[in-house]
């Protein structure tokens, strides 16, 4: 049994729950007249997004996190989990603060180390040639996860498989990996462009694995039936459209992990209020969706 509710065990219930569930499935890129996994692993990711976005917009805190930031002549790397800035302050502590990016300095000006602007995956300070060190406060974005098998793998490190894993070197750099062939839960230290990550543990080719959802663990048993509702309405293969019974279960039990997990243990809270908030509406295409 997994140590977690990690993506190879989710892509297991999600395939039970279209009616299409066979073991030679859960490894196999392509499959004839069924669903592949990389779109199923897409349906995982979109009800992964869902519930971040209904979760962070109630608790930010959750998903607050910090590190230090060294400019290359004032261009700072944001890192792979990053979500949105909640605070940019430089070496001395001090507030840097965001402008759009018409607003920058003239090449013939100087410009403001204590100004940027977003472009792409950094951050650009209004001042060129700065090295210094700046704390980067933000919203961190939960991470795609995926299952796969092992293309190789030998002490400390394992490299995951070319089908499911990116390209992008520290993509998965502090998430936990969950190895359901040789029974171990480790955290990947480092990863590479060629998709090698480096642990703690040993593996081997064609070692089965899966990523563990960076949300938090109490709402992990949420994503399978959100991609499972999600792959019924809008797949083309799919052997039925989601039942009113199965949405309204999927409501019932988000509105009840929601209440129980988000509500703040406090004297003064107006319940009745809080619980509105978890209310669910009717959105377009007749899907129930929480607000």
């Amino acid at each position: 049994m997994s140590t977690y509710i990690n993506a190879h065990q989710i892509l297991s219930e999600v395939r039970i729950g279209l009616g299409e569930f066979n073991e030679s499935f859960m490894t196999a890129a392509e499959k004839l007249n069924k669903h592949r996994n990389d779109e199923l692993l897409r349906q995982i990711n979109r009800a992964q997004d869902f519930l971040y976005a209904f979760i962070a917009k109630r608790q930010p805190s959750l998903f607050t996190s910090n590190t230090s930031l060294t400019g290359v002549n004032s261009v700072f790397t944001l890192p792979s989990d990053f979500g949105k800035v909640k605070l940019f302050r430089d070496d001395n502590a001090r507030k840097v603060f965001n402008i759009s990016e018409d607003e920058r300095r003239r090449s013939a000006d100087t410009g403001s180390e204590r100004l940027y602007y977003r472009r792409g995956n950094t951050l650009v300070l209004d001042k060129s040639g700065v090295t210094k060190t700046y704390d980067l406060i933000y919203i961190t974005k939960p991470r795609p996860i995926h299952a796969g098998v092992a293309s190789a793998g030998a002490a400390t490190s394992i490299t995951l498989d070319s089908n499911y894993a990116r390209k992008i070197a520290d993509t998965y750099n502090g998430m936990t990996i969950e190895n359901i062939t040789q029974d171990w839960v480790d955290t990947i230290d480092d990863y590479t462009a060629a998709r090698v990550a480096t642990i703690s543990e040993t593996a081997a080719k064609s070692d089965i694995y899966g990523l563990v959802s960076e949300l938090p663990e109490w709402s992990h048993h949420l994503i399978a039936p959100r991609a499972i509702l999600q792959a019924k309405a809008s797949s083309p293969i799919a052997k039925a459209k989601p039942t009113k019974a199965e949405i309204d279960l999927f409501n019932e039990d988000l509105i009840t992990t929601m209440r129980e997990w988000l509500i703040p243990d406090e004297t003064e809270v107006d319940w009745a209020d809080m619980f509105t908030q978890f209310e669910p509406a009717t959105a377009p295409g007749g899907m129930i969706v929480a607000e």
